[in-house]
């Protein structure tokens, strides 16, 4: 996949850390680990709230390095999250619908970070 869009350069790249509900098969951060590692992705489980102790709590914990965070969690921990990325060397962010806000993109804007709004799925072409 080639082209100009921030997103499709963002496909294009190996090493990914899904922010979200990832354990959670019925929720949409679950499908996205799954579509992204369907397309060989490598992927990094994150999510603030986990009790559960099999993923990542802060992006920072990730032992290895990040070419794109998808972000699929309220903005409220997504702002957490994104300067956690931004301070680990993360400058590539994929927000999800309803995973945005101004001060994620302000953030994001001051720090030099490329972001794009879409849905994994869609732009994989994966039926959900």
């Amino acid at each position: 996949m080639t082209g100009d869009c921030p997103g499709q350069k963002m496909l294009e790249m190996k090493r990914w850390a899904v922010i979200g509900d990832v354990l959670n098969e019925s929720k949409p951060a679950s499908l996205v680990v799954s579509t992204l590692k369907a397309a060989g992705k490598d992927v990094s489980l994150v999510n603030p709230r986990d009790t559960t102790g099999m993923v990542h709590k802060d992006i920072s914990h990730v032992s290895t390095t990040i070419d794109v965070v998808d972000l699929i969690v309220n903005s409220r921990d997504g702002l957490t999250q994104v300067q956690s990325a931004i301070d680990v060397g993360v400058r590539q962010i994929f927000i999800q619908p309803g995973a945005s806000s101004k001060e994620i993109l302000d953030l994001c804007a001051q720090n030099g970070v490329v972001v794009h709004h879409g849905c994994v799925m869609v732009e994989l072409n994966v039926p959900h």
